[in-house]
């Protein structure tokens, strides 16, 4: 996926900082909570089908001079795939993903709510002036 220097930088932003609300929310959480993060902001940018590899390659997006691999694995595609399916079958969240076939997904359900989260959060960034650093920095 080819992602803006804006996007890139909200996304770094809201899944790296420690100066957002949510700092480097993606540590530390199972990965099936993690991938509930990935697909919130899929959602948001109007990414309705994706693969596995993009994924891989989303992980591999975060990383900055502040936010090195080992502090966030990139998970294997099997991985992935499971953990999706767990999550598509886990009530409690209400974001849901379909299989497509041949490591290609659809996402079939976001609670708006999460969105709105995200939102707020991405307001709060650029209020503060927090996401104009992201956009400046370059990847490792």
């Amino acid at each position: 996926m080819n992602w803006s220097n804006t996007q890139l930088a909200e996304i770094r932003y809201f899944c790296t900082s420690t100066r957002s609300r949510t700092p480097k929310i993606l540590c530390l959480r199972m990965l099936k909570i993690q991938l509930g993060f990935v697909l919130i902001i899929f959602s948001h940018y109007n990414i309705k089908e994706f693969h596995l590899t993009d994924i891989k390659a989303f992980y591999k997006s975060l990383y900055t001079r502040h936010f090195k691999p080992e502090q966030l694995r990139t998970p294997s595609p099997a991985r992935i795939a499971k953990a999706l399916e767990q999550l598509d079958q886990d009530d409690r969240y209400h974001i849901n993903v379909r299989c497509l076939g041949e490591d290609r997904y659809q996402i079939t359900e976001v609670d708006p709510i999460y969105e709105d989260d995200y939102v707020n959060e991405l307001n709060y960034g650029y209020t503060k002036g927090y996401i104009q650093y992201f956009m400046e920095e370059q990847p490792c």
